[in-house]
């Protein structure tokens, strides 16, 4: 950390002196405009976006050779990474429009424009100024919850397709939250000027949306072994009275979360001990039933991530302000 001395000059006005090194690192000389973003106690300084940073950004992925599953992971880099044109190429293209053409479709907003036997061109609309990162973090709730909710009673087959869908959705919103949150860090005073998130709150959405993800994903995992299940009904009962319990942990934990309430954090955090303890003993009693400790696993996993969700309250993470009330969920009744 370096320190400046504020000097007076003349009636109104003070001047401070900029570091040599920022100058050199920005590119920046004599004469350049440089915006000055108020942030409470704060001063947040940048230079003028320059015309070369305002041009989109394409990115050319070549197919030929590769795994279905690296081109998958390659387009939804570009996307988070901002890229507003993504372009694969190759001779595999013919053979693989439906399945290209879904890994777009997985992504929100981004929308096939041109096809051809060996290309295949995708371009994004959307205006990233106008996307809110707490929003989508209440978006990614809703549908978690929902997910689990429907996870607590019903184990079939049809159920379980629901709930997959469902946690599709969550994984389109987190990596639009990932985006927003790269391209808010890359452009600090847009961050501040347009949702007044600093560095910190972008980074602490991110790790909630991660655990959100991370939540849905157990949800349906979950779901995906409880379906195959061949219990009684007092065994089933079991089951369901604690996903019950681990439904009522996260309806608390997020009401913390929106609420930042750090006293309540605390006191839930011990549900996640209490959880894993009755995980134990129904492990144990039902150890030859296939598939048990397959769901025990992913029940343990989801309950981690509704821990870690607490902590972002109690442990500091808890700077960013998405502390209203999205569609009533803090009065939603258990």
């Amino acid at each position: 950390m370096e320190y400046r001395k504020l000097i007076s000059f003349g009636k109104n006005s003070f001047v401070v002196s900029l570091p040599k090194s920022w100058i050199r690192q920005n590119k920046m000389q004599k004469g350049d405009l440089i915006h000055i973003a108020d942030s409470g106690s704060d001063l947040i300084l940048s230079k003028k976006e320059s015309e070369e940073k305002k041009l989109e950004k394409t990115k050319v992925i070549l197919v030929d050779g590769k795994p279905l599953t690296q081109i998958e992971k390659e387009i939804n880099s570009a996307y988070i990474l901002n890229y507003r044109t993504i372009i694969l190429k190759g001779e595999e293209v013919r053979g693989n429009i439906r399945t290209f053409q879904n890994f777009f479709q997985n992504l929100i907003a981004l929308e096939v424009m041109e096809q051809t036997p060996t290309t295949l061109v995708a371009k994004d609309f959307l205006h990233m100024d106008k996307v809110s990162a707490d929003e989508l973090i209440r978006k990614m709730d809703i549908v978690t919850r929902t997910m689990l909710k429907e996870s607590c009673t019903n184990f079939s087959e049809e159920n379980y397709k629901g709930i997959n869908e469902r946690d599709k959705d969550v994984n389109r919103l987190y990596f639009l939250l990932y985006r927003s949150v790269l391209f808010n860090l890359d452009n600090p005073l847009r961050a501040i000027t347009n949702f007044k998130l600093n560095s910190i709150d972008l980074v602490n959405i991110l790790f909630s949306g991660y655990y959100l993800e991370g939540m849905a994903d157990e949800v349906r995992r979950t779901a995906r072994y409880c379906r195959l299940l061949e219990i009684n009904a007092e065994k089933k009962k079991e089951v369901e009275d604690l996903l019950a319990r681990t439904n009522t942990y996260y309806l608390e934990t997020m009401r913390a979360f929106y609420g930042r309430n750090v006293k309540k954090a605390l006191e839930l955090s011990a549900m996640k001990k209490d959880l894993n303890e009755k995980l134990d003993v129904l492990e144990q009693d039902n150890r030859s039933v296939m598939y048990y400790s397959s769901a025990v696993s992913r029940m343990r996993r989801m309950i981690s991530f509704i821990h870690n969700l607490g902590r972002n309250v109690y442990q500091g993470y808890n700077y960013f302000d998405i502390s209203g009330d999205p569609e009533g969920l803090l009065q939603e009744k258990q």
